[in-house]
């Protein structure tokens, strides 16, 4: 026979069980909770990472176009770059800025003076870059000079210097 005062000690463990049951429903719930704030929480900055390197390799392109167009003028000169290539307009077809469009200003400058040159480049998605520098003229038709050194390198001398070098021992003059 079971007395009363079992049922008694039975139904608070009961209730103390329920107790517990609900405790730790309520702990799953608030992690679910913080896990999903975790979760977007990552997931933001894994979008704005994405965003940023698309950013920077767009970046990276432009600044070798508007390298590109520079070392045209410098080569050519600033004052026959205008009769040679165009100074506005897309990119030709096949070059790895066909994105991009450019306009290039050429002040020229007076004897002595180097020209300003400014080159904008302006992405399909609206960013623009701007460089301004100076360009000095090409100096009459000569071709460039041949150099050579004043004196032969001996290179296999120079390795045995650094090496006799390295190792503390005094060197031949």
């Amino acid at each position: 026979m079971v007395s009363a005062r079992t049922i008694l000690v039975g139904s608070a463990a009961r209730r103390r069980c329920a107790r517990r049951g609900g405790f730790a429903l309520m702990d799953a719930i608030i992690a679910g909770i913080l896990l999903s704030i975790g979760m977007v929480a990552v997931l933001s900055v894994a979008g704005q990472a994405l965003s940023l390197a698309r950013r920077g390799e767009v970046d990276v392109r432009a600044a070798a176009a508007i390298d590109e167009l520079l070392g045209k003028v410098l080569t050519e000169g600033p004052r026959d770059f205008p009769e040679l290539h165009p100074t506005a307009g897309p990119f030709e077809e096949g070059s790895p800025y066909t994105d991009f469009e450019y306009a290039i200003r050429i002040d020229q400058g007076g004897p002595g003076v180097p020209a300003e040159v400014e080159v904008v480049l302006t992405h399909a998605s609206g960013r623009s870059y701007t460089v301004v520098t100076r360009i000095a003229e090409k100096r009459g038709e000569e071709p460039d000079p041949i150099r050579y050194p004043s004196e032969p390198i001996d290179r296999q001398a120079r390795i045995a210097e650094q090496e006799a070098r390295r190792e503390g021992q005094p060197t031949a003059p």
